[in-house]
C-alpha cells in the first residue's frame, strides 16, 4: 500500500521542513502538495535532494470551475491547468481537482451551473491527458452548495462523461452517510484521502478516532488490488503521527 501524507497537516512549515519530516521521521516515500501558499510556486529543484514521490492537490481557495461569472470560471480552470503543468515538471502523475460549487446567485440556475461544471471538467480532462497526468475528481463533504457530495453521482459522471480518475475522500463520503463498501464501488478510483469523523461534519481528524471502519476499508482495497496512493489528510502534525501509529496497529504499515 502506498501511504502518503498531505502538506495540509504540516502547514505552514517550509517545504524543507515538510520533506525532512516525511522522509526522515515518517520514513514515507510519498507526499501530496496542496498547491497553495507557501507551496504555490515550488519548482522541481525543491525536491532534488529528497527521494520522494509526489501528487498534487490543485488549489481550492477562491476557486470555482462552475462559476457563472465567465472570468472567474476561466481563471479557476487556468489554476487547474497550472497544477497539471507542475505535476508534469515534478514527475507527479496524480492531480486532485475539486468539482465546482453553486454560487449564491446560481441557486435558481442549477442546471446551468452543472453544465458549466461538466464543460470545465471535460476541458480539464483533455488538458491533463496532454500533460501526461491523471486528473482525479474528488467527492465533496456535506456543505451547502457543493457539487458531487453524492459519490454515486460522481461515479456516474466519470463513467459516462469523462476519461479521468476519482479521488475518494473517505471522510467526505462518511459525512454523507455512505458505507465503506459503497465508497469504493467504482473501478475509476485512483487516489484516496484518509481522515476520520463522526459523520456530523468534515472534521479531518486522525485515523481511528471516530467510527470509520478503516480495517474494513483496507480489506476492501486489498480485495480490489488497489495499488495507488492513500493520503493521510489531517489538520496537524500530531494527527499525522497518531494516524501513522494507528496504521501500524492495524497492520497497514
Amino acid at each position: 500500500m502506498k501511504i502518503s501524507v498531505s502538506t495540509l497537516g504540516m502547514y505552514p512549515a517550509t517545504i524543507d521542513k515538510v520533506l525532512e519530516f516525511v522522509t526522515d521521521d515518517l520514513k514515507l516515500d510519498y507526499l501530496e502538495i496542496v498547491k497553495e501558499y507557501p507551496y504555490y510556486n515550488l519548482t522541481r529543484e525543491a525536491f532534488e535532494n529528497y527521494d520522494i514521490n509526489l501528487s498534487i492537490h490543485a488549489p481550492l481557495s477562491d476557486i470555482n470551475i462552475a462559476s457563472h461569472v465567465d472570468k472567474v470560471r476561466e481563471a479557476s480552470i487556468m489554476e487547474m491547468v497550472d497544477s497539471f503543468k507542475r505535476a508534469n515538471e515534478w514527475g507527479a502523475n496524480r492531480v486532485v481537482v475539486h468539482p465546482g460549487t453553486i454560487p449564491i446567485m446560481g441557486l435558481k440556475f442549477t442546471d446551468k451551473i452543472l453544465d458549466y461544471n461538466l464543460e470545465s471538467l471535460k476541458r480539464l480532462d483533455k488538458i491533463a491527458d496532454d500533460y501526461g497526468v491523471m486528473m482525479c475528481v474528488e467527492n465533496m463533504p456535506l456543505f451547502e452548495r457543493m457539487l458531487y457530495t453524492n459519490i454515486d453521482a460522481l461515479f456516474e459522471l466519470v463513467e459516462n462523461e469523462l476519461n479521468c480518475g476519482i479521488t475518494i475522500d473517505v471522510g467526505h463520503a462518511h459525512n454523507n452517510g455512505f458505507s465503506e463498501e459503497e465508497m469504493f464501488d467504482s473501478d475509476n478510483i485512483h487516489h484516496i484521502h484518509l481522515s476520520d469523523n463522526d459523520g456530523s461534519f468534515d472534521m479531518h481528524h486522525e485515523l481511528g478516532r471516530h467510527d470509520i471502519d478503516f480495517p474494513k476499508i483496507f480489506k476492501i482495497l486489498k480485495e480490489k488490488k488497489y495499488d495507488d496512493i492513500c493520503v493521510i489528510e489531517v489538520k496537524t502534525k500530531q494527527q499525522i503521527l497518531k494516524s501513522m501509529d494507528y496504521l501500524k496497529k492495524i497492520n497497514v504499515l
